[in-house]
């Protein structure tokens, strides 16, 4: 059917060449007879329309263009239609009660039917240069300054006179806008109700340990369980130093302790430690409920101010880290968006950072405690979601202690710098740190291997070992001033000065000062000697508290130590110096006291740049952050040569898959050496019934299935979404849905339900790059899929890799070489050695990959050297090897 040269432009007009084209982004070819439009006359604007030669339009304003176009010719033509069709094109144009749009400018040749001419046998002649097209509308009067060249095309904008009313279109485009600035403005409501939440909870375990460690040592007679500082003095009264003294001290820390066991051994586990071994898995893309469930949040709060108002060698620091991701995970669920495990982990991030806010007042190391220790992956929204949740917590927790207490937790001042001898001081403070972290780290993981013997757990429980470590450590403390009291008050007594200003409260009990305390007292041997006891019996007492049945950290005990430590260096230092004067004034014991806790914290968590800032914002002193730098940096040196940091030790005797940053080991392997190959799928060319996915889910306990299509991999289905489309189907179908139990689930019905965007990679993909996959994305399968046998399509389910299962291999030396193994000598070697490489090789592989050689049965240890392995079979081909177990 011809078209008559007076039709009304058609949407198709409007549509860019590279949308035109026949498939491949090319223009259609011309019919014959018809020549191109010209460029002069296609080129012009229509009226009320402003053509720019700024940058080209976004897609959404090219987007609103095109539909405003559609709307406008749609009229167009449906007034001339009504007209009979006949007519010029200005009539028809002149019909609409619409301004005029012109179209697009057209390629240089299109089809003769998008052209609008009439099919006839005699080509029509092509049209004059100046002449318009059939198609295009007519020119206007008065046209505008032509621009000869623009930046880009379509490069329109609706002119003023053109514009719509609000109409609905406009109303849904308003309305996206709205919902994503609402979107975006959860992620900031959640940063600050976490850092909120956090503080609060700071504040009210603070209040709940002054009060309940104050009743170990008296009571108050005007208010009931009021702390010594809050009690007026006159109504203090002290429980004494004799029998009635100690009977109260070690009955009450010991009943403290009993009940904190009950409520974590009881009721929530999970609440037990410090809980960021744990919160580092979590962020390494391992899934725990447990850990961030509300049950150990209402657990971890009463157990951890019970705990340390006990008297007992621990800190909370690191357990309010804990309860802070633990609000983290209430308050995702508020969101929906924030049911995605990936955004779920940047408020788990930023909830670290507010947690350490929290503990000591220092925002800025929180944030970068979270970026260093505890995040796997830390993007820059996270990192200011994480600031934000820390400034929040930071101010909420000053405006609750009001400006007398202050923000930070060991505030001293020191304006004078340390000479250029005096680092050297610092420098061994270093080493002695790294040396006792190292220690520290040694002898808990093996106390902790001891306690989880079966035949330790079957006589002691962990309510009877936390009461009697209480019992232990409440008995070693009493007769000694420096282990009495409670560790955050000796240690702000070890990093004071001795001067009028700072006054002289605990230091002149303990002997650090003068009875004045104007000045410090001399160094005897009987004050360095008790120091020393005292540093020696917390770190005992802290080897034998961490990881019990409690909640527990070790920052504030590992700062103890360290200043015990440190304030020994100092005064030895200040009776070399009254001695030997080689340096020029005095010697500051209180900053020697700082130095050794930075040390001693930095040799047992290993942790460098954010115990840098956490110091600096714990003691507001900057005139020593050189030895701060310097003393950590050296004590992790000398840790990381002996062993790893405590927290990533905790995390391997637990077991949890969490990948480290293998920057020793090379990868020779492939995927499908050690992937799982033995898979319960659920195939839809199979054509199940809702009865097989209801027995499906009864007989495996997986937590999810791959759903395939014949030999085709579709997706994987969790385990929950299945039990929805079950649940969904009764709901919708109520006593029908028996008799829709017989048929068939088909693949449109079960796709919704179904996560196709899973990571697949080939099989015989290097098991370096799905370890990168792993470590960087925090995920927990890879799908490997490929072609098989003479089948060239390449969606073939061959095989999964789990993250536990890459982990075992690795860490049972099946994949992977280290740097300092002999098998990369052996192969470097090996054309030099020729037949003497087997007999070497028997020598430095274990026991059953040795026999495994020797009776020439390859297995997956052998193909750390390919060379030497039995030929395999191709993955390609069909065949593939059992999965290991």
């Amino acid at each position: 059917t011809a078209r008559t040269s007076t039709m009304a432009p058609s949407a198709e007009m409007l549509l860019a060449p590279s949308d035109r084209a026949d498939g491949g982004g090319r223009a259609a070819a011309p019919a014959a007879g018809v020549g191109a439009a010209s460029s002069s006359t296609a080129a012009r604007p229509p009226r009320g329309v402003v053509r720019t030669g700024g940058p080209c339009l976004s897609e959404e304003a090219e987007a609103r263009w095109r539909q405003h176009s559609v709307r406008l010719l749609r009229k167009c033509s449906s007034s001339s239609s009504s007209g009979g069709g006949g007519g010029s094109a200005a009539a028809a144009t002149g019909a609409c009660d619409v301004p005029q749009v012109a179209p697009l400018p057209r390629p240089a040749a299109v089809a003769g039917t998008s052209a609008g001419a009439a099919t006839s046998s005699t080509a029509a002649p092509p049209p004059a240069a100046d002449a318009s097209p059939s198609w295009a509308v007519p020119r206007p009067s008065a046209r505008p300054n032509r621009v000869e060249a623009w930046a880009c095309w379509p490069g329109y904008e609706l002119g003023a006179d053109d514009e719509e009313g609000p109409g609905e279109e406009q109303r849904q485009v308003a309305g996206g806008r709205w919902h994503a600035c609402w979107l975006k403005l959860q992620g900031w409501i959640l940063a600050i109700a976490i850092g909120t939440a956090s503080s609060l909870s700071g504040a009210a375990i603070d209040v709940a340990v002054h009060r309940l460690s104050s009743t170990r040592f008296g009571w108050c007679k005007s208010e009931a369980l009021a702390s010594q500082t809050t009690c007026p003095h006159a109504d203090w009264e002290e429980w004494g130093e004799g029998g009635r003294g100690f009977c109260m001290n070690i009955g009450l820390g010991t009943v403290m302790a009993f009940s904190s066991a009950v409520l974590v051994f009881c009721f929530a586990p999970r609440a037990a430690g410090s809980g960021i071994p744990e919160v580092k898995t979590i962020l390494g893309g391992f899934v725990m409920p447990d850990v961030t469930s509300w049950r150990t949040l209402i657990v971890k709060m009463p157990g951890l101010a019970l705990s340390v108002a006990a008297g007992m060698s621990l800190g909370k620091e690191g357990p309010l880290v804990h309860v802070a991701v633990c609000w983290a995970q209430l308050f995702s669920g508020i969101f929906e968006q924030f049911s995605n495990e990936g955004k779920r982990r940047e408020l788990i991030s930023a909830a670290a950072a507010a947690g350490v806010s929290t503990a000591f007042g220092a925002p800025l190391g929180g944030v970068l405690f979270s970026l260093e220790e505890v995040s796997s992956i830390f993007p820059a929204k996270t990192l200011i979601r994480a600031f934000t949740a820390a400034v929040t917590a930071a101010l909420v927790l000053s405006l609750i202690r009001g400006p007398t207490e202050g923000l930070t937790l060991f505030s001293v001042h020191y304006d004078k710098s340390a000479q250029p001898i005096e680092h050297i001081a610092f420098a061994l403070l270093g080493v002695a740190g790294g040396l006792i972290g190292a220690a520290f780290n040694f002898l808990n993981v093996r106390w902790f291997a001891l306690r989880m013997k079966p035949g330790f757990k079957r006589y002691i429980n962990g309510i009877t070992e936390v009461t009697l470590i209480a019992l232990v450590t409440l008995l070693s403390s009493w007769p000694m001033a420096f282990t009495k009291f409670l560790n955050s008050d000796v240690i702000h007594a070890l990093f004071q000065s001795c001067d009028s200003s700072s006054g002289s409260d605990i230091r002149t009990y303990l002997g650090l000062c003068t009875s004045d305390g104007d000045f410090y007292a001399p160094a005897t041997a009987g004050l360095v000697m008790s120091l020393v006891a005292a540093g020696f019996i917390r770190l005992a007492q802290t080897i034998l508290t961490f990881g019990t049945a409690c909640p527990a950290g070790l920052f504030v005990p590992s700062i103890y130590v360290g200043a015990c430590l440190g304030r020994c260096a100092g005064m030895g230092m200040s009776a070399l110096n009254s001695h030997y004067h080689f340096m020029s004034g005095s010697v500051e014991p209180g900053v020697y006291a700082m130095v050794g806790a930075a040390a001693v914290l930095g040799g047992v968590c290993r942790v460098t740049i954010s115990l840098v800032a956490i110091m600096l914002e714990l003691t507001g002193s900057m005139t020593y952050i050189v030895p701060f730098m310097m003393s950590v940096l050296i004590a992790k040196i000398v840790g990381d040569s002996m062993n790893e940091g405590i927290y990533d030790l905790y995390i391997v005797l637990k077991g949890y898959p969490f990948l480290h940053e293998e920057v020793d080991v090379t990868f020779d392997e492939r995927c499908c050496d050690i992937m799982e190959t033995s898979l319960v799928t659920l195939d839809v060319s199979l054509r199940p019934r809702f009865v097989d996915l209801r027995a499906l889910l009864e007989a495996y306990g997986y937590r999810g299935f791959p759903v395939v299509n014949g030999g085709h991999f579709v997706g994987y289905a969790r385990r929950s979404r299945l039990e929805a489309l079950l649940a969904e189907q009764v709901a919708v179908f109520g006593g029908e849905a028996s008799t829709r139990e017989e048929q068939p689930v088909t693949l449109e019905m079960l796709l919704p339900y179904v996560d196709a965007t899973v990571m697949r990679m080939v099989p015989d993909a290097s098991l370096g790059q799905a370890h990168k996959v792993f470590k960087q994305l925090g995920l927990k399968y890879i799908f490997l899929v490929g072609s098989k046998g003479h089948d060239p399509t390449q969606d073939v389910l061959q095989g999964m890799l789990s993250k536990k299962k890459f982990l075992l291999a690795l860490k049972t030396g099946r994949v992977g070489h280290r740097s300092d193994n002999p098998m990369l000598e052996l192969v470097g070697s090996g054309a030099r050695h020729g037949s003497n490489i087997i007999a070497r090789l028997q020598e430095s592989l274990p026991r059953s990959v040795a026999e495994s050689f020797a009776g020439g049965t390859p297995t997956h240890g052998s193909r750390l050297i390919p060379e030497l392995s039995a030929p395999r079979h191709d993955v390609e081909k069909g065949s593939t090897e059992p999965a290991p177990d």
